[in-house]
């Protein structure tokens, strides 16, 4: 059987095999109607199809998953509302613009942005991705406010049109077995199927496209034979960013979406749950086969809407797309070279804090200014609640335990190498045991240990893949995790009799957290402080050390013995007990669970703080959620604060990779350094890379006369002391 044959019967085993899991719906739960399968399923599976071909065309272009293509399709969606209701634009006039904007968007991203991380980690890329589509979901919800719709001061969505406007397409509709479909909804179906084949003739018949395919195989090798693989990497982008945009009106159109909604969804990242839609079919087709991701998105739009209309519970079907995503991956042998392998297989943008050198650390001066420094800010945390609102004393707590979170991510992503994008996911684990457990009656200090236990074991089983999928696809896998936890777990709908109507904050011995915002904040930060002493405690054991060198060579941790899956699964458990811990305090800060606390947006948030934090220390990372604590607190509008945090982490990455935080470590170095030049010490670990070398390390001892022709300038002193060791007691000679 030829590639194209296989490929074929491929792509129509799977739609009928999910034709066939929506009769068994039928079977169960209720008749599904033929127009619900296929009708229904053919038009949302468009919409997937758009999404998880741009992810498989950026994975084969560049090997990173992608994570703004949601970014992309909120900015063109939002803005060809605002041009048709805001400004009266006709429907083809504002789709075009707003699809154009999309095109314009991408070009400059690549070129301004990504083209920069071309040879870095396909991690790091990633997460770049991830801060754009933060950046682009920031400027879709400031959009309106520019068009004239003013935000109400306390939702900051209201006053936004409630009704879709018209198209040329909404006068018509059709009634076929029980279910009506409108002109809009044809109108997206044709719309996708000319988009779709448009990029099929494209990749076919144009040299650009034979191109992007050539150099998607190798390329490196495509580079060699004079393809201007930059080019083509603006080109793949634009086509990205326009199937997103294109995907992003055709379901708004597909739904009747007004602005309101619009932005209420933008604000959700356009559901996690959605891109998820589209990664599941990329992942089957291996994120390099494009007609079988088609094939498998209307698979999934199929067994989606028959789950949807026999039982009203959509969020069963984030849990089935999980069982895919974590079998596919499991299952799959992926085709990537030794080399691509460990390019992706750990997150290395990390930067290890040395401690204060030995040779100053006794000195009364350095000892006097740490002193004076942990005195000033042991002061503004313990004087923060006297100063502020209760409503900034309530955001100071908050910013406390995602402090916590923050470790829990230093100790898996930081020192383990694995990164995850659903941290969230094990928070809401501890929130909804913990949660449950007082609300019975159980103490708080028993409940916090229980509860953080069975998210550090939930956390072992989520590990569990880990011990197979690495890099990119345990992010995917994770994030999956994160939004099966935000529909399933906290749903009324399924665990109603775990989840309590209310969380009463608790008395804690003989302190009542209930009294006010400023007992809690105190007590946030005395488990923000266990946290640090606790993960500190394991960088100095036995188990941190192992950790640093799995991230820095498995091959070579594993050729001294070192049990990997041990020590990995270590790290997924003590970061799932912390993240737990976490979720119990934010559970009694919350005073209850609701559903939108837990999004898998929060666990991408989380991610991005301990990134522009840095993810090397725990003292680094907290800088991160310092961060996002004061744009919350300075910056209302929630549009405005994605894009603070979101170009704060693309500044970061772009200049000052391990994070924040370093540069505050960097600053007690250079102070560090000055006592030791004051005191004329020799101190080798402050001057490594700042001593001067070569004919900068000579030492001028005259001016060269004129009429002198011979006379050497410059001479460098041998054989002493100060010459080849004490060159750290001569201010000239260090490097600033």
């Amino acid at each position: 059987m030829t590639p194209a044959m296989r490929t074929s019967a491929t792509c129509a085993g799977l739609v009928i095999g999910a034709v066939v899991a929506g009769q068994l719906v039928s079977a169960a739960f209720g008749e599904v109607p033929w127009s619900v399968l296929l009708g229904r399923g053919i038009i949302f599976g468009g919409i997937n199809a758009l999404i998880a071909v741009g992810l498989v065309f950026v994975y084969r272009a560049a090997k990173v998953v992608n994570f703004s293509q949601a970014g992309f399709g909120a900015v063109a969606a939002v803005l060809y509302l605002c041009l048709r209701d805001a400004w009266g634009w006709s429907f083809w006039l504002a789709l075009l613009a707003a699809v154009g904007v999309a095109l314009v968007g991408g070009l400059v991203m690549e070129m301004a942005i990504l083209r920069r991380f071309s040879n870095a980690p396909r991690l790091v890329l990633t997460v770049v991705t991830i801060a754009i589509g933060q950046t682009l979901l920031g400027v879709s919800l400031t959009l309106p406010e520019q068009f004239g719709f003013e935000p109400d001061p306390d939702s900051g969505i209201s006053n936004l049109p409630t009704v879709a406007p018209r198209t040329p397409f909404d006068g018509d509709s059709w009634v076929w077995d029980r279910v009506t479909f409108t002109g809009n909804q044809v109108a997206a179906v044709i719309f996708t199927a000319l988009l779709l084949g448009a990029l099929a003739a494209f990749l076919r018949f144009t040299r650009a496209g034979t191109a992007i395919r050539g150099a998607s195989e190798n390329r490196d090798r495509a580079n060699q034979l004079g393809i201007d693989v930059d080019r083509l990497s603006s080109i793949v982008w634009v086509i990205v960013a326009v199937l997103a945009a294109a995907a992003a009106i055709f379901s708004m159109l597909a739904s009747a979406g007004s602005m309101s909604s619009t932005v209420q969804q933008s604000a959700a990242a356009f559901g996690m749950g959605t891109l998820l839609r589209g990664l599941a079919p990329a992942i089957v087709a291996r994120m390099e086969n494009l007609p079988i991701a088609v094939a498998a998105a209307y698979a999934v739009a199929i067994f989606e809407e028959s789950v949807r209309w026999s039982t009203s519970q959509a969020a069963t079907v984030d849990l089935v797309l999980l069982l895919v995503v974590v079998g596919a991956l499991l299952f799959q042998r992926r085709g990537e070279s030794r080399v691509d392998a460990d390019g992706a297989s750990t997150w290395e943008a990390t930067e290890e804090i040395r401690g204060i050198p030995h040779e100053l650390a006794d000195l009364p001066m350095v000892k006097r200014g740490l002193r004076r420094f942990f005195w000033v800010l042991g002061g503004i945390l313990a004087l923060y609640p006297w100063v502020m609102s209760p409503s900034q004393t309530n955001t100071g707590g908050l910013y406390a335990i995602y402090g916590i979170i923050g470790i829990s991510l230093v100790v898996l992503t930081g020192w383990g190498g694995q990164i995850s994008l659903g941290q969230f996911g094990f928070v809401a684990v501890g929130a909804v045991v913990g949660g449950k457990l007082t609300s019975a009656g159980v103490p708080f200090l028993i409940a916090l240990p229980l509860a953080s236990l069975v998210s550090a074991g939930v956390a072992v089983l989520v590990g569990l893949p880990a011990l197979r999928i690495k890099g990119l696809f345990l992010a995917v896998s994770t994030l999956a995790f994160a939004v099966v936890c935000s529909t399933f777990l906290v749903s009324r709908r399924y665990f109603s009799w775990l989840l309590p109507e209310t969380v009463e904050r608790p008395k804690i011995l003989w302190v009542d957290t209930a009294s006010g915002e400023r007992v809690f904040y105190y007590v946030c930060l005395v488990f923000l402080g266990l946290a640090i002493f606790a993960a500190g405690g394991l960088r100095a054991s036995r188990t941190g050390r192992l950790l640093i060198a799995m991230r820095e060579n498995e091959r070579a941790a594993q050729s001294f013995t070192i049990n990997l899956v041990r020590t990995r699964l270590t790290a997924f458990a003590f970061s799932g007990f912390l993240a737990g811990m976490a979720g119990v305090l934010f559970v009694h800060h919350q005073n209850g669970i609701s559903p939108s606390s837990y999004s898998a947006t929060r666990s991408i948030d989380m991610f991005l703080m301990a990134v522009l934090g840095g993810l090397g220390s725990v003292y680094t990372v907290l800088v991160g959620a310092l961060y996002i604590g004061t744009v919350s607190i300075v910056i209302s509008n929630e549009g405005g604060q994605l894009l603070a945090s979101s170009i704060g982490v693309l500044g970061i990455l772009l200049f000052f990779p391990t994070g924040l935080g370093s540069l505050v470590f960097r600053a007690r170095d250079g102070w560090l350094r000055r006592i030791a030049m004051r005191n004329r010490i020799f101190v080798p670990s402050l001057v490594s890379g700042r001593l001067k070398e070569g004919d900068e390390a000579k030492i001028p001892v005259g001016e060269r006369p004129d009429d002198a022709s011979e006379v050497p300038v410059r001479y460098e002193l041998e054989g002493s002391v100060i010459g080849d060791q004490g060159k750290s007691q001569f201010t000239k000679v260090w490097r600033y």
